[in-house]
């Protein structure tokens, strides 16, 4: 007979605040180029004991290109770029610094509510390109996956970003932040002697409910489009799955990292199985034990979901 656990965990909820256009070093010249510079947001960790930030991996870091977006106060009439290398259209491009300058004088900028978009794929230009108005970049799915975690989702992580800036006051927008579409689930388990067993083949994971659908922006509510995997075999050093093993060549810890896409409603898990070693009755007449994981009743972009379980 097969056992269901349940695994109830505590998530501290990180607190976030929105950076502004700083309005350092004013400029009066209205003749002058302007300028903008952006900074990646830390992941936010959430976690069973903890709560945190980290700057991420470096393909987690990554960005290959931008798309830029300036919108007029009315979010309409956007003046738009792309940039894809250190020399684009109108324009010149800083990966190192994260800056860009652009051939647009501080008059012809104003006052813009300025959006960011990193790590663009040619589908995804296309449908940027068909944008005029902000409630229309404010719809857009950038992807949509039938297995919606990793190693579909992968880096480059798509990253937006915005702020409101008057170009006339100062030429420089200085530091949006850009935050990554996707959430990242690491679960890492510690097995006891009833659970460790030689066979690999005796341990599965389940994602249930997992959104399939990565928004440019973050929407004011999004409607669950869903997927599971199904029982899924653990790997010893795979993409999303990993173990160990002890000096008995047993298996004693288990591992899952993958990325999800950002979900507004609880009923998300991730369903692990287990070999069951105990007891006055081997194997098969206890059976596999299978655990089952809630994650958050909201999964938020540029979060970290850190499980630490012993079981």
């Amino acid at each position: 007979m097969r056992k269901v656990n349940y695994i109830y965990l505590i998530l501290f909820t990180a607190l976030f605040f929105v950076a502004c256009s700083s309005d350092d070093m004013p400029e009066k010249n209205s003749d002058n180029r302007v300028e903008l510079s952006y900074a990646i947001s830390n992941f936010d960790i959430s976690g069973t004991t903890t709560r945190a930030t980290d700057v991420g991996s470096p393909a987690e870091q990554q960005i290959n290109n931008l798309y830029l977006f300036l919108f007029d106060m009315t979010g309409a009439n956007p003046i738009k770029y792309f940039a894809n290398s250190a020399t684009f259209t109108n324009g010149e491009w800083s990966a190192t610094e994260g800056k860009v300058t652009l051939k647009l004088t501080q008059a012809e900028a104003g006052n813009r509510q300025v959006y960011i978009v990193a790590n663009v794929s040619t589908a995804l230009k296309t449908l940027l390109d068909g944008v005029s108005t902000l409630t229309q970049l404010q719809a857009v799915i950038a992807s949509t996956s039938n297995t919606p975690w990793s190693t579909t989702l992968e880096a480059p992580i798509l990253m937006s970003g915005s702020a409101t800036h008057n170009f006339v006051t100062n030429r420089i927008l200085s530091s949006v932040p850009l935050t990554r579409a996707l959430a990242k689930i690491e679960l890492n388990v510690t097995l006891p002697a009833k659970h460790q067993d030689a066979d690999a083949s005796h341990y599965k994971y389940n994602f249930i409910d997992f959104d399939k659908n990565t928004y440019v922006l973050k929407p004011t509510a999004k409607t669950d489009d869903l997927a599971t995997s199904g029982w899924q075999a653990w790997q010893a050093a795979g993409d999303v799955s990993s173990y160990t093993k002890g000096g008995d060549s047993k298996i004693n810890s288990l591992k899952v990292v993958t990325y999800i896409n950002e979900r507004d409603n609880a009923g998300s898990y991730i369903d692990i199985q287990l070999p069951y070693n105990a007891g006055p009755l081997p194997p098969p007449e206890f059976g596999d034990e299978t655990f089952k994981l809630p994650l958050p009743s909201e999964i938020k972009r540029n979060h970290w979901y850190k499980f630490d379980i012993t079981l």
